[in-house]
């Protein structure tokens, strides 16, 4: 025989049945990407964010992907196909910290409380790079001259981390004829010297003529003194 509910708790049952209806599983719930927020580049080391590990697949982590400077924040990008995932201001600083010294190695972290946007925490490494977060979030980043001889940081693999530059090629060391064919670059005289900006970049010069190389480049919210 068919057992029949009263009436009377019948809109309670339906209630019932569409609220479980529209709860995900705890499985889904457990299976929730730890990625969102955070694209790498595809067939390379999946960070877990909620775990701070790194799982290889398919001998990923033989070819890590290479930092690259962006006018929105940085750049992963796939050595061997050459595709690149953003990893762009915005981005929570904890999670920013995780992808990083995945790939550059520890970073040295502090905070600067004299900022013209108000106090910066920020990581920074050996080879000049620092990315600095505002309440929290990854706000900007400055690459500037290291001293002669310094080493370059090691990632997981303890091997040292490329040069970092744009995806153009564009770094520390570049001529200003390098960056003008790179990009559709201002340059200018300021109080800091030889000013340029260029797709969102900005830096300085130590010259004027074609020949003047970039020794400092930065991009977002940063500490610098006009």
């Amino acid at each position: 025989m068919t057992p029949r509910f009263p009436l009377r708790f019948a809109p309670f049952f339906m209630a019932t049945v569409l609220l479980a209806a529209c709860q995900p599983s705890a499985e889904k719930q457990a299976k929730a990407d730890p990625h969102d927020g955070i694209e790498l580049p595809p067939g390379h080391p999946q960070i877990d964010l909620s775990e701070g590990g790194v799982a290889a697949e398919g001998g990923a982590a033989a070819h890590p992907p290479v930092v690259s400077l962006d006018g929105e924040g940085l750049r992963l990008v796939d050595p061997e196909s050459g595709a690149t995932r953003p990893l762009g201001f915005g981005v929570p600083l904890d999670q920013l910290k995780l992808v990083t010294e995945k790939l550059k190695g520890p970073a040295e972290a502090g905070r600067a409380e004299e900022c013209g946007a108000g106090p910066l925490a920020y990581l920074s490494w050996n080879d000049g790079l620092t990315l600095y977060a505002l309440d929290g979030l990854f706000a900007g980043w400055a690459l500037d001259e290291t001293a002669p001889g310094t080493p370059r940081p090691k990632g997981k693999d303890g091997k040292p981390v490329p040069k970092l530059t744009t995806i153009s090629g564009i770094g520390i060391g570049s001529t200003r004829a390098q960056l003008l064919d790179a990009y559709d670059a201002t340059v200018e005289q300021t109080t800091l010297g030889t000013e340029f900006n260029a797709a969102g970049l900005s830096g300085i010069l130590d010259g004027t003529g074609p020949k003047a190389k970039v020794t400092n480049l930065w991009s977002g919210v940063n500490c610098v003194f006009r």
